[in-house]
C-alpha cells in the first residue's frame, strides 16, 4: 500500500470484493442523495439511538482535573485524537450501527477529523443509513474499500486515503489480523471478533429470554461463542429443550452454585455477559472481566444498538485487560506541573536519585533553581 497506493486499493478490491470501483472517495453529492433515499422510520429510530448513545458518553467524558502538592500544582489535560479511521464491515450486509458505535463517541470526545472505510456493495453505491449517519456525525470523508487494504490505506495513506492517527471498528479475521500488523505505526482499538456470549442465570431467570438471546448471539455466525452457566437443572433442561432443533453450537454448563458461575466468567473473560440472576445489583460488583454486562431482563442486543455502551467490545479474553470502546478511546491525558514554590526536600530528593541514576545535568539543572531561590 505505500508503494501503490490508489492502485493497489482498485486491483485489491475487484480481486477480493469481486467489484470494479471507479472512485475510492464518496462525493457529497452521492452522499446526499443516499440519505435522501433513507425511510423516515429508519431516519427516526437513528435519531433516537443517535441521542441515547450521545447522553451515555457525554456523561463518561472525564473533566480536566488539578492539584498541588509540596510547592507544586500538576494535573491533566484531556485532549482528542485528530484524526481518527472508523472501518464499518459491510459488503452482502450494511452495519450501519458500527458507524454510530465508533462515530458517536469519537463526536462527543471532540475529534476534528473522523475518516470511513467500508466495503463496497455490489450495487457499488453507498448504504442509505451510513449516508444518513455520517452527516449527522460530520464525518469527513468515506472511502469505499474494506478487507485488510482498507485497514493498509487509513495506516500509511494514498493518493485518496488519509492517513489517521487511529484506527478502530470490528471486521473479519483479515481486517483484524490488518490493524495487528499496522498497530506498529498507528493507534488501533483492539481486536475484536468473533463475538462471545456468557449468559449466568438462576432459578428465576425465564427459559424464553435466555435461549433467544442465545440464538441472537449466534445470528453472527459459525464461530461464535456462546455459554450458559447455570446452577438451575430445570432452567437447563428447559432451555436444552428449546435448542433441540437450533443449528447453533452452545455450551451448556451445570455449576454448583452462583459463586462458580461467577468465577467461570472471570475465567473466560467475556464479549458479553448477561446476569439473569434474582439481584443482578449485588453480583455486578464482582464480575472483574468482562466487555460490557446486561442486567435482568436487559437483551444483550439492547447493547448492540441502543442502550448506551458499546457494540464494539473485547474478545478473545482481552476483557482481562481493556474494556469497550469509550470516549477514552479518542482521547489522550496530557500531565502538566507548575513549579509555585521551592520544596527543599523535594528539590533535593530529586537531586540525589537524578546523581544516582548518573544524570548529573538532572540534577544540577533543579539545583539552580533551588539555589537562586
Amino acid at each position: 500500500m505505500k508503494t501503490y497506493g490508489d492502485k493497489a486499493l482498485y486491483e485489491f478490491t475487484e480481486k477480493f470484493d469481486k467489484i470494479k470501483i471507479s472512485n475510492i472517495k464518496v462525493n457529497k453529492e452521492e452522499i446526499e442523495i443516499q440519505a435522501s433515499k433513507l425511510d423516515n422510520k429508519i431516519k427516526k429510530a437513528i435519531d433516537i439511538i443517535y441521542e441515547q448513545l450521545k447522553t451515555f458518553h457525554q456523561i463518561t467524558m472525564p473533566p480536566n482535573i488539578g492539584g498541588g502538592f509540596q510547592g507544586i500544582s500538576f494535573g491533566i489535560l484531556w485532549k482528542s485524537i485528530e484524526r481518527v479511521g472508523i472501518y464499518v464491515p459491510g459488503g452482502k450486509y450494511a452495519y450501519p450501527s458500527t458507524l454510530l458505535m465508533a462515530g458517536v463517541p469519537a463526536k462527543v470526545a471532540g475529534v476534528k477529523e473522523i475518516y470511513v472505510a467500508t466495503p463496497p456493495s455490489s450495487e457499488s453505491a453507498l448504504n442509505p443509513a451510513l449516508a444518513y449517519i455520517s452527516i449527522k456525525l460530520g464525518v469527513t470523508e468515506i472511502y469505499k474499500v474494506g478487507g485488510a487494504q482498507a485497514i493498509a490505506a487509513l495506516a500509511f495513506g494514498t493518493e485518496s486515503v488519509k492517513k489517521v492517527d487511529k484506527i478502530v471498528g470490528p471486521g473479519n479475521i483479515y481486517v483484524q489480523a490488518a490493524k495487528y500488523l499496522v498497530s506498529n505505526v498507528v493507534g488501533i482499538d483492539g481486536i475484536e471478533g468473533p463475538t462471545e456470549l456468557v449468559i449466568i442465570a438462576d432459578e428465576t431467570a425465564k427459559a424464553e429470554h435466555v435461549t433467544l438471546d442465545m440464538k441472537a448471539q449466534a445470528e453472527h455466525g459459525e464461530n461464535t461463542f456462546i455459554v450458559l452457566l447455570s446452577h438451575s437443572e430445570e432452567l437447563i433442561r428447559e432451555i436444552e429443550s428449546k435448542l433441540k432443533d437450533d443449528s447453533g453450537t452452545y455450551y451448556i454448563i451445570k455449576t454448583k452454585d452462583i459463586d462458580e458461575s461467577i468465577e467461570l466468567a472471570n475465567i473466560i473473560a467475556p464479549e458479553h455477559l448477561s446476569l439473569y440472576v434474582k439481584e443482578p445489583l449485588s453480583v455486578i460488583n464482582r464480575i472483574n472481566n468482562a466487555g460490557a454486562i446486561s442486567l435482568g431482563i436487559t437483551p444483550p442486543a439492547l447493547i448492540d444498538y441502543a442502550a448506551g455502551p458499546n457494540h464494539i467490545l473485547p474478545t478473545n479474553g482481552w476483557a482481562r485487560i481493556r474494556g469497550g470502546l469509550t470516549v477514552y478511546d479518542f482521547l489522550k491525558p496530557i500531565m502538566y506541573a507548575n513549579l509555585r514554590e521551592v520544596n527543599k526536600e523535594l528539590f533535593e530528593s530529586s537531586i540525589i536519585l537524578a546523581n544516582y541514576e548518573g544524570f548529573v545535568i538532572h540534577g544540577k539543572s533543579i539545583g539552580v533553581r533551588y539555589e537562586q531561590k
